[in-house]
């Protein structure tokens, strides 16, 4: 992991800056209300912010790339609409919430059930120079079916079971997680946290294989490569967020990715130790 000291020391500034701006703010931003009239009728709630993030291009990619995008959701008793950030900035805490359209099943102290679809944008092959002459992974739609637990008021785990609904190659994954949440202040809170990706065949071919007809046909002269389904990443993070007043929220996170077994080996992953960074703010309304 060559990259684990910069991700350490990225890690520690972010900690120390959010973690000044929380403690030096009035209490101003405790534990977010039920999100319920005094009636017991549901409310009406929203997100809307930015995120700057530096990662790699894909997994395994050695090109990395910096990009601005929107944070935002909205949610309404049971159902949400949300960018894949947007949804964890709607709570003061850091809980893992889908990206998309979700409707929580079930959902207690410590446990939840959601289903949710999702727009999954795929892989072009503009996206980076190795991937010229490689069939693009089509943009789908994934239905997915996540739960969590709370073993302690701060230990938790998580899992996530999507399927590509339209046919388009996209295959099956499987997601796993496992979160340590150290409140720091009343305003600020850090998440560590580690987790597992796992594929089905179809899924590993499109984003690890090397179809024979593309074999030597790009610019990168790749040799044919195929793969069966299974572990493809593990990955280590920190998020870190601070509740500046009632209603905006800064946030931040580096984490640390590396691709495994039969991902690792494909002619695509030229780096498979990766990181990431990112920040973000936004405003919310009405917890």
């Amino acid at each position: 992991m060559t990259y684990l000291p910069r991700i350490l020391r990225g890690l520690g500034g972010c900690t120390v800056l959010l973690w000044g701006l929380g403690a030096g703010l009035p209490a101003l931003a405790e534990e977010a209300p039920p999100s319920v009239h005094a009636d017991g009728s549901p409310k009406f709630n929203y997100v809307l912010g930015a995120i700057v993030g530096n990662s790699p291009d894909y997994a395994g990619s050695s090109e990395r790339s910096t990009h601005l995008r929107p944070a935002w959701a909205l949610e309404y008793g049971r159902f949400r609409l949300s960018t894949s950030r947007g949804s964890t900035l709607m709570g003061h805490g850091l809980e893992q919430r889908e990206s998309g359209a979700t409707a929580i099943l079930t959902e207690s102290d410590r446990f939840s059930l959601s289903a949710s679809l999702r727009l999954d944008s795929g892989r072009k092959g503009s996206d980076s120079p190795l991937l010229a002459g490689l069939p693009e992974v089509r943009s789908t739609v994934r239905a997915r079916l996540s739960a969590g637990y709370a073993i302690t008021p701060r230990w938790s785990v998580g899992a996530g079971l999507s399927q590509d609904i339209l046919g388009r190659s996209g295959g099956a994954q499987l997601n796993t997680s496992v979160s340590y949440t150290l409140p720091v202040t009343q305003q600020t809170r850090v998440v560590f946290g580690a987790g597992a990706s796992f594929g089905d065949r179809t899924y590993m071919h499109s984003r690890f294989g090397v179809p024979a007809v593309a074999g030597g046909a790009g610019v990168a002269r790749l040799p044919a490569y195929e793969l069966g389904g299974g572990l493809y990443s593990v990955d280590l993070g920190v998020d870190v967020m601070t509740a500046l007043n009632r209603h905006w929220v800064l946030w931040g996170g580096v984490g640390v990715s590396q691709v495994q077994s039969d991902a690792r080996r494909s002619p695509l992953t030229v780096r498979p130790t990766g990181y990431s960074a990112s920040l973000g703010l936004a405003y919310r309304c009405c917890r």
